[in-house]
Formats: C-alpha cells, structure tokens, sequence
C-alpha cells in the first residue's frame, strides 16, 4: 500500500514538472500573467505599432526558444510581423525558423511583435507566443488588442505625421538627440529608460515637432530606450547606443 502511494506522489509529481512552465512575461509596467490581454493604440497612419516584452527563463537548464504568432482578428490592410532571435520576418511567416537560445535565469528584452495598420482604422487582435522548441506545451503567450483611430488633421493646418528619430552622432557619448513630430491636438512625453526599465529621465513635449536632448554623460555605457508616449500611450520606440 506505502508503494503505491509513493508511486502515486512520484507520477503526480513528475506530471506537474512536465506542465510546468518555463518562461515568464514582464513588460514596461509589470508582470504578465500567461494569456494576459493588454491594449495598444494610435494613429492609423502609424508606421507600427510594437509590443515590447521582457521574457526570462525561469528554469535552471538552457531552452531553445522559439515564437509565434496568430492573428485573431485582423482589419484589411493591416499586417503583422515576428522579430525574434536577430531576424525580422514577412508577415506570411507565424512561427520564427530560428530558435533565441536562453541561459538559465536569462532575461531578454526587445521589440518582438510589430502591428502595421497601414492606414487601417479600428482593432486588430494578436496572440503572440513564446515555447521551448523540444516541447512547444512549454509555452507562455499575451494577446494584444491594438487599436488605430483617425489621423489628426486641421483645415488651417497640414497632418504633421508622428515620428520618433535619433538625430547626431551614434553611439553617443555626451548626449542623444531625437527629433519628432506629434499630431495635431495630441499631448507628447519622451522617455529614456535602461533596457530594464528603469526610468533615467523624461521631457514633456509642448510643440508639435522639434529635438529633445538628454544628457549622456553620467549614464553608463550600454543600450537604452526612447520612447515616445502620445496621449499617455507609448506608441513609438527606439533603441539608442551610449559609448564612452
């Protein structure tokens, strides 16, 4: 009887091991839970919209990664596309050919999931997802719902479109320069943060286009992030370099 029972715990236990999960999924505000639904939004005119993620291997052996996708709804025109493991795929492509190889306890960050609404008004939906390539019922995904409303635009006024660039020398040294253009009626914020996402420093935008300088020289050398928020929203990313 103690031996089936200890049989029993064993067989339990072990099942338990086999559905547990490898990965966890954070992004700029926190944690997400595996299935979460989060929401994105901008102008239809938008280049792309991105879903940027911090994915950490939770487990103490190395996992060959792989992502996928699978567009829920999808408004005409409008596409999406994987960025994983150093490669940026077209978007017939819905699972990525090559693996992110991952360190045990490893946490990697970047822009893994583009929306192009192309001109497309309304709401796309997206499930984005993330498996150990040897056993793919490892596996954690997020559903994204992004939504575009109409571009901004006056009769007194040519539509300024939003954008997002790195002006002067890169790497930077002792300062980033970035340019940009709002729409019109829209409220900007440009933030800098590590690829952690810690907060380094922040400018409020008041005019609807021009250059924003943040210092560099205090900063230590490594990749940051500059993102811009409109309407309290983050609609566009770049990554920068600093090298001294």
């Amino acid at each position: 009887m103690k031996k089936t029972i200890l049989l029993f715990i064993l067989v339990f236990a072990s099942g338990v091991a086999c559905f547990a999960q490898s990965f966890s999924l954070a992004d700029d505000f926190g944690v997400l839970k595996n299935g979460s639904e989060i929401f994105q939004s901008g102008p239809s005119d938008t280049l792309q919209l991105i879903t940027w993620l911090h994915i950490t291997n939770k487990t103490t052996n190395t996992r060959q990664v792989m992502m996928k996708k699978e567009n829920l709804t999808m408004l005409p025109g409008g596409s999406s596309s994987i960025c994983w493991a150093g490669y940026c795929y077209g978007p017939d492509m819905t699972v990525s050919t090559f693996p992110l190889t991952m360190l045990p306890g490893e946490t990697v960050s970047g822009c893994f999931g583009h929306f192009g609404p192309n001109g497309c008004r309304g709401v796309s939906v997206i499930r984005w997802g993330f498996y150990n390539e040897a056993n793919p019922t490892d596996s954690v995904s997020i559903t994204v719902h992004y939504s575009t409303f109409p571009a901004a635009t006056t009769e007194t006024s040519p539509f300024m479109p939003l954008s997002l660039s790195v002006a002067g020398r890169i790497p930077a040294d002792h300062q980033i320069d970035f340019r940009y253009t709002l729409p019109q009626g829209k409220q900007g914020r440009i933030e800098l943060s590590n690829l952690s996402g810690k907060l380094v420093s922040h400018v409020e935008i008041v005019l609807l286009s021009g250059t924003v300088t943040f210092c560099t020289t205090e900063l230590p050398s490594g990749v940051y992030l500059c993102t811009l928020w409109v309407d309290h929203n983050p609609i566009v990313r770049r990554k920068v370099a600093v090298s001294h």
